[in-house]
């Protein structure tokens, strides 16, 4: 049998750390005031925040808080996929009109689809919620620890923002 070229490399043995996300000049995280916990623990070098009430969404980007929206949950996903789906579903309508909608929620896989105690909420209702915002609106979910999410939502938002200053 061939030995695989990566092998005997032993960069190979350990995970990679990602680098920071470049913060571009000019470039400003817009958070809802309404947001009680900041999903930055420590605010990346370079990178603006700026509070202000978003009509869509936790995040975004200045100028274009019309077209990118970012939503975040932690516990509170199990309502919002079941006790407050009706509500939940008429923003996931308004965010159909967006270029870009990113569902960031704080809990591993096996957190989210677990028997929930105090909700009562059966993990494939939760399943078929998820999927439902991915397929029938086009929102793009990720899930993982705090500092996960901030660096995803970070990833994205700074992507969106070079997409369309035409910087790759």
């Amino acid at each position: 049998m061939k030995e695989h070229p990566w092998s005997s490399d032993p960069r190979h043995l350990k995970p990679y750390a990602l680098k920071p996300t470049p913060i571009p000049p000019n470039f400003t995280l817009l958070v809802d005031t309404r947001e009680q916990r900041p999903l930055f623990a420590r605010i990346p070098k370079g990178l603006t925040i700026q509070a202000c009430t978003l009509s869509n969404g936790d995040y975004s980007v200045q100028g274009f808080a019309n077209k990118i929206c970012f939503e975040r949950k932690a516990a509170d996903l199990f309502p919002y996929c079941s006790s407050e789906r009706e509500k939940t579903v008429t923003k996931m309508k308004r965010f159909k009109g967006f270029e870009f909608v990113g569902l960031i929620i704080e809990l591993r896989e096996s957190e989210i689809y677990q028997f929930q105690e105090h909700t009562k909420v059966h993990p494939e209702v939760i399943r078929g919620a998820i999927l439902s915002f991915e397929i029938r609106y086009g929102v793009h979910v990720y899930y993982g620890n705090r500092e996960q999410c901030a660096r995803k939502l970070l990833d994205w938002a700074v992507k969106f923002w070079n997409v369309k200053h035409e910087i790759s």
